[in-house]
C-alpha cells in the first residue's frame, strides 16, 4: 500500500482536505479502507452492535447508516445509542462516516434539504461535536438523479444549486468544520458528474471551508458496463480532476430486479484502487438481504464469507493492510516541532521515504541511539547494515516511527513510510 504524507503548517482538531488529499488532525494522509455497517441490525434489534468485530478487520473507517427520521425503526431517534455507534468506532480507531438514508435513490431536492438540518440540530450537535476529530459527514445516501432524468444539463445544474444551499446551511453553524462527503447522483452511480462542468471544483470552491469529499458508488454493472478497463477510464477522469474522493460502496453483487441479480467485477477495480491510492469502502458488513455480499454471515469476525475473506485478507488490498489515522492510534497528535526545526535545515532526515524496508539516516554519526516502533509504541527489529544504513526486519506496510537521540539527549522522531 503507497501512501504519501502531505503536511500542512499546524495540525487542526477535524479531518480536511488538500487538493485530493484527505487529511487526519495531525495531518497525516489518510488513505481510507473499510467497510458500511448499519449498526443496531438496521434498527431493529438494539443489542446488535458489531464494531468490535469490525476492528479485528484491520478496516480504519466505518460507514454508518442512520436515518433522520424513520418511523418503524425508532432508535434512530435515540441519540444515546447514535453517541455509541462513533464512539466504539472512535475506541477502536476507527474513524466513522455518518450517513442519512432517508433519500436513498430519490430526486426530490427540497426534501433532501430539509432532511440535511437533521446534521444542524441541537441533539445530534451535541453528539458529532464530541467526535469531530475522527468524523466525515455523508449528506445522504445515492440521492438525485442527472442522467435518469430527460436533461441532464438541467438536472446537473440543480444538483449544484441543491448541495450549494445545503452547504450554507450547515457552514452557517460556526462549529460545522467537518468535512461534507456529498454522492454522486442516479443512485450514487454517477462519478462523471463531479467533472461535467468542472462541477466538484466549483462547490470546492463554493464552500467557505473547501472541505468537501465525493464520493461514487461501484454498482457499475450497466454504467461500465462491469468492465474494468472501463472502470479504470472512469477513475482515471477522476484522479486526473484532483478532487478528494471515495468509492463509498464497492460490493461483488447488485441487485436489479432481483436480489443479488449482476456479478460485479470487484476485484480488478480494487487491485486499480490500490495502485492508483483511491480510497474505498466494501458494502457491507452484515444484515444484507443479499447475503453474499455480506463480509460476515453472522456480523462475527470468525464468520467472514468468502467475499469477506477476500476483502480482509487480500494480499494487494485488504482491510488488514490498512493504516489507521494517527490521531487515534496515539490519542493526539505526536509532538514533532523539535524534528521540524532540524530538519528545515536538512540537518537530519531519513531517506528514501517511502522505502521498502531499507533507509539511510542523514548524519547518522551524530546519534547515540536509533530505534523504529509502530504507531501504537510497539517496537520493530531494526538491523544495522552500516554506520548510514538500517533495515526494518518483517514489517508489512504502513507508517512506522524512527527515533534518534543525540549525545545531548535530545530525541527526534521521523516517519517512515514503507511500501
Amino acid at each position: 500500500m503507497l501512501l504519501f504524507v502531505f503536511s500542512k503548517a499546524q495540525p487542526t482538531d477535524f479531518i480536511h482536505t488538500n487538493g485530493k488529499y484527505i487529511l487526519g488532525p495531525c495531518n497525516d494522509t489518510l488513505a481510507l479502507h473499510g467497510v458500511n455497517y448499519a449498526p443496531y441490525n438496521w434498527g431493529y434489534t438494539m443489542s446488535d452492535l458489531k464494531i468490535d468485530e469490525i476492528e479485528q478487520s484491520g478496516a480504519n473507517v466505518v460507514r454508518i447508516v442512520w436515518y433522520a427520521d424513520n418511523p418503524s425503526a425508532t432508535i434512530y431517534a435515540n441519540y444515546v445509542a447514535l453517541d455509541s455507534a462513533i464512539s466504539k468506532c472512535v475506541q477502536a480507531d476507527m474513524i466513522v462516516i455518518l450517513e442519512l438514508h432517508d433519500f436513498t435513490c430519490t430526486n426530490d431536492h427540497p426534501g433532501l434539504i430539509t432532511n440535511s438540518n437533521w446534521f444542524i440540530t441541537a441533539p445530534v450537535l451535541t453528539v458529532i461535536n464530541k467526535y469531530k476529530h475522527s468524523l466525515i459527514i455523508n449528506i445522504a445516501n445515492e440521492s438525485l438523479f442527472v442522467n435518469w432524468t430527460g436533461d441532464a444539463t438541467t438536472a446537473l445544474a440543480n444538483y449544484k444549486t441543491t448541495y450549494e444551499t445545503i452547504i450554507t446551511n450547515l457552514r452557517a453553524v460556526s462549529s460545522f468544520d467537518f468535512p461534507i462527503m456529498i454522492d454522486a447522483p442516479d443512485c450514487g452511480q454517477n462519478s462523471d458528474a463531479f467533472i461535467t462542468s468542472s462541477l466538484a471544483n466549483d462547490l470546492i470552491a463554493f464552500d467557505p471551508e473547501q472541505n468537501l469529499i465525493f464520493s461514487a458508488h461501484a454498482y457499475w454493472y450497466g454504467y461500465a458496463g462491469n468492465d474494468s478497463l472501463q472502470m479504470a477510464t472512469k477513475l482515471n477522469a477522476i484522479l486526473a480532476a484532483e478532487i478528494p474522493f471515495v468509492l463509498g460502496e464497492i460490493a461483488n453483487q447488485q441487485d436489479d430486479v432481483t436480489l443479488c441479480q449482476y456479478n460485479l467485477n470487484y476485484q480488478p477495480l480494487l487491485n486499480y484502487c490500490e495502485l492508483n491510492n483511491v480510497n474505498w469502502l466494501a458494502w457491507v458488513w452484515d444484515h444484507d438481504l443479499c447475503t453474499d455480499r455480506q463480509v460476515s454471515s453472522t456480523g462475527n469476525f470468525t464468520n467472514l464469507t468468502a467475499y469477506g475473506d477476500d476483502i480482509v485478507n487480500n494480499s494487494v488490498y485488504g482491510l488488514s493492510n490498512a493504516v489507521r489515522s494517527e490521531y487515534l492510534v496515539n490519542n493526539g497528535c505526536l509532538p514533532m516541532a523539535s524534528f521540524n526545526e532540524l530538519s528545515k535545515n536538512k540537518t537530519i532526515s531519513v531517506f528514501p521515504n517511502p522505502s521498502n524496508g531499507e533507509f539511510k539516516i542523514r548524519n547518522a554519526e551524530q546519534f547515540v541511539d536509533v530505534f523504529a516502533t509502530d504507531l501504537i509504541g510497539n517496537k520493530i527489529k531494526l538491523n544495522q547494515i552500516n554506520t548510514s544504513t538500517f533495515y526494518l526486519e518483517n514489517v508489512s506496510t504502513g507508517i512506522y516511527l524512527i527515533h534518534l537521540t543525540d549525545i545531548s539527549g535530545n530525541t527526534f522522531v521521523q516517519r517512515l513510510v514503507v511500501n
